[in-house]
């Protein structure tokens, strides 16, 4: 992204990626999230570190987005809870609201092809809404909206080492964490953490990076023919 480029930031979370896409590259970003918390707070970061000029935070939900020409678009950890009925429509909506050429990046989490998921566990007590495929369902999904994937990126390994990075935090903050949410919550989340790493490692559960563009009607991607010629172009992020 150059300056001026317009990002979609669907699910924005707490904004880093809104704030540094327009700090970082002077993008314009709309941000777009559910949740009231995060619409003040992204808000209120992004007029705290002098991007507000290039920031439009929105509380709505992702079928009510309005408008389309964005030059990318992003979806990170987010689509996990669009729910497996609704995500063809999402895929078509991340479609449409790209201009021809416009790239999109999707980050999730996924299942192994021959495992559960998250399991009853998970879909209980932490995350109720969750749904996941094995990323290759995924990306047949996009395509089927119209997109192009042009890369798939495992993080699962990744995710492995994080987890564990959180569980330490957990345990060293035990005593916080008790006072903020009470004995029985930081007991589930402990257990979820702890099986959450194991099922990373062992490939029932990951995370994926997939890259997709919207082709023009000609069927071109406008993007370089190979990752290397992309990086000659642009420098590594």
């Amino acid at each position: 992204l150059g300056p001026g480029d317009r990002l979609l930031d669907v699910g924005c979370g707490w904004g880093s990626l809104t704030v540094h896409a327009a700090r970082a590259h002077k993008a314009r970003v709309t941000a777009v999230t559910l949740s009231r918390a995060q619409h003040e707070f992204v808000t209120a970061r992004a007029a705290r570190e002098g991007v507000s000029d290039l920031v439009d935070v929105q509380l709505r939900h992702w079928r009510d987005i309005d408008g389309g020409g964005y030059d990318a678009a992003a979806a990170v950890e987010m689509g996990e809870h669009v729910g497996d009925a609704e995500y063809p429509a999402f895929a078509a909506k991340l479609h449409d609201v790209l201009r021809p050429g416009g790239r999109l990046l999707i980050q999730q989490m996924s299942r192994g092809s021959h495992a559960p998921g998250g399991g009853a566990f998970i879909e209980t007590y932490i995350a109720p809404d969750m749904h996941m495929r094995p990323v290759g369902r995924t990306v047949d999904i996009l395509e089927t909206a119209g997109l192009e994937a042009r890369s798939v990126e495992s993080l699962r390994e990744h995710y492995t080492t994080t987890i564990d990075a959180w569980r330490s935090t957990l345990e060293q903050r035990w005593s916080d964490v008790e006072a903020l949410v009470g004995t029985t919550t930081a007991r589930v989340w402990r257990l979820y953490l702890a099986g959450a790493s194991l099922a990373f490692a062992e490939r029932r559960m990951g995370v994926d990076q997939i890259l997709a563009v919207r082709p023009t009607r000609e069927g071109a991607s406008a993007m370089p023919a190979t990752p290397a010629a992309w990086y000659a172009e642009e420098g590594p992020a």
